[in-house]
Parts: structure tokens; sequence; C-alpha cells
């Protein structure tokens, strides 16, 4: 179930697989933007962090964090037997639904 949230992932532009998935557990980001100096790393940390708390608010999904090497990213791990199709599917929509509200504000 995991190969399919990273799959999910992959084809939304606005995302990156950070790290390649490892068993249940996919590491992603919304990209940061391009500025003068290159790609703006704090204010995608930010909002990536601003996904997050909107995503696990929603009460529908719970994900996780963490920062690597200066990059925020949002886990998801989809361990559970019990999981189906459907439930990742649902997990990924909640993840879009924010994450166009929340570039509505930018």
């Amino acid at each position: 179930m995991a190969k399919l949230f990273e799959e999910l992932v992959s084809l939304d532009n606005r995302f990156e697989v950070v790290a390649p998935r490892n068993f249940a557990l996919v590491c992603f980001r919304l990209l940061p933007w391009p500025n003068e100096k290159g790609l703006d790393v704090e204010c995608g940390n930010e909002l990536n962090k601003k996904l997050l708390e909107s995503i696990n608010g929603s009460g529908h999904v719970y994900m996780s964090s963490s920062v690597v090497h200066g990059i925020y990213i949002i886990w998801c791990a989809i361990g559970s037997t019990l999981t189906e199709e459907r439930h990742v599917i649902k997990a990924w929509k909640v993840v879009q639904e924010h994450v166009d509200a929340l570039l509505t504000k930018y």
C-alpha cells in the first residue's frame, strides 16, 4: 500500500518523494518555490509544517515529520494489514485538499 501512496505523490508535480520508500514509510514534501537564490527552502519548510498541521488537524489521517539536512519532510506510514487501497487513496485526497487550500493563501 505504501507503494501506491508513493506513486500518487510522484504523479503530483507540486511534491517530491524525498527518499526511496522503505517498507511502509513514504517521505515526501511540498516543493519550495524558486527565488533569486535558488529554491526558497525556509518558505518550503514553513509551508510543509502548515500543511502537516492542517492534515493532522482534519482528523482524517495522521502523518508525522522530521527535518533532515535542514529540509522539513512529511512521513506517511502505511503499515496496517487492514489498510485497503481506498484508505490510501483517501489519505492522498486529504493531502491534496489541504495543499490546495494552503496554496490559495500564497
